[in-house]
């Protein structure tokens, strides 16, 4: 059986503090313009967020030793959402076209 990896765990809370200070952000906006927290896709963006981090702390650390420092897992998790968006946005567009024949 396999353990998780402390790295996924620090990039998780990451992510979840990252998600805590958009929460209280958006609580001091005016309630015509703040999100609807009685929605569910709300919640589901925030658990695919934490779960991205997961993901990415797992990917970039599994084979790493663990660092000294906690906070870089803590940081990756933070930056997971911009670090999948700045690889998504580095993929060719031409790739997606169909040859003509």
């Amino acid at each position: 059986m396999h353990k998780i990896p402390i790295s996924v765990y620090y990039c998780i809370l990451g992510a979840l503090a990252v998600l805590i200070l958009r929460f209280i952000d958006e609580s001091r906006l005016k309630p015509d313009v703040r999100p609807n927290y009685l929605s569910p896709l709300y919640y589901i963006r925030g658990v695919l967020g934490l779960l991205l981090a997961g993901i990415l702390g797992y990917v970039y650390f599994v084979n790493e030793p663990i660092f000294k420092s906690l906070l870089i897992y803590f940081h990756t998790g933070a930056s997971a959402p911009l670090i999948v968006r700045t690889l998504q946005h580095s993929i060719p567009s031409n790739l997606h076209v169909r040859p003509k024949g």
